[in-house]
C-alpha cells in the first residue's frame, strides 16, 4: 500500500506540473479575467453528467485476514452536477454494486469457507451510496480560468448514505473525500480519474467490531460531458 500511495503521489505532482502555465505579474488582473470569462458563458454550459466504473476495496473487522487483491470489487457510478463559478461545484450522485471481505458470523457469507480453525468464512455484500458532493477546482484557483485547459484538479468533500442491499441490510451516514482530475478529450467531453475514500459506521457490513467507523476505498474511471459547452 505504501508503494502504491507514493506512485499516486507522484503521478498527482507530475500532472499538476504539467498544468501550470506561466504566472502573471498582476495575480488580480489573472483572477478578473478568469472570472470574466466563467461569466460570460451561459449557465447551462457550467452543467455537467458523468459516469466511472473501477474497483474498490472495504476495510472490515476481519477482511484484514484476507490479501487485498481478492478484496477488490467492482464498483460504478453516475452523477450530475452544476459549476457555481470557476472554482466550486456541486454534484449529486449514486455508487454502489457490491463489497467483500470476510466474516466470522456467517453475515453476508458466500458459504466458502477461509479458516475453518476461526471460523472465518468469505463476505459478499450488495450496496449503494446517495452522495452530495461540494467540489473544489484547484487548477482554476492557481491558473485562472480556461474551458480549453487540457487537465483539471479537483479535490471534494461530501456527505451522503450507504445502505445494504442484501438481507437482513443496514443505513450508515457515509461522509467521503476525493480527488477527481479530468483530461479534455472534446468540447464537451472529459475522460476522468476518480479516487474516493468513504467511511461507514460500525456493523454496516454485519459485523459488530467495536470500531467507531469502518472505510472502503475505490479508485474509477469514466467520462463526464458538460452542457452545451
Amino acid at each position: 500500500m505504501k508503494k502504491l500511495s507514493s506512485i499516486i503521489l507522484a503521478t498527482l505532482f507530475a500532472l499538476v506540473g504539467f498544468a501550470k502555465e506561466p504566472g502573471d505579474k498582476e495575480p488580480w488582473k489573472t483572477s478578473f479575467i478568469a472570472k470574466k470569462a466563467f461569466q460570460e458563458n451561459t449557465e447551462l454550459k457550467h452543467w455537467f453528467v458523468g459516469a466511472n466504473v473501477g474497483g474498490q476495496i472495504y476495510f472490515g473487522d476481519h477482511d484484514k485476514q484476507l490479501s487485498v487483491g481478492k478484496r477488490i470489487a467492482p464498483h460504478f457510478e453516475i452523477y450530475g452536477g452544476k459549476w457555481l463559478n470557476e472554482r466550486f461545484a456541486v454534484r449529486l450522485g449514486l455508487n454502489g454494486i457490491n463489497y467483500k471481505g470476510v466474516t466470522q458470523t456467517k453475515m453476508y457469507s458466500t458459504g466458502k469457507v477461509l479458516n475453518a480453525a476461526q471460523e472465518l468464512e468469505y463476505q459478499k455484500f450488495n450496496y449503494i451510496n446517495v452522495h452530495a458532493d461540494f467540489m473544489f477546482n484547484w487548477t482554476n484557483d492557481a491558473l485562472g480560468y480556461d474551458p480549453g485547459r487540457l487537465y483539471n484538479l479537483i479535490p471534494y468533500v461530501g456527505i451522503g448514505f450507504g445502505a445494504v442491499l442484501s438481507d437482513p441490510g443496514s443505513v450508515k451516514f457515509s461522509p467521503n473525500l476525493g480527488l477527481l482530475q479530468t483530461f479534455r478529450l472534446t468540447d464537451a467531453l472529459d475522460l476522468t480519474l476518480d479516487v474516493r475514500g468513504n467511511l461507514y459506521g460500525d456493523e454496516f457490513d454485519g459485523e459488530v467490531g467495536g470500531r467507531n467507523f469502518e472505510g472502503a476505498v475505490s479508485t474509477s474511471v469514466g467520462v463526464k460531458y458538460t452542457l452545451n459547452r
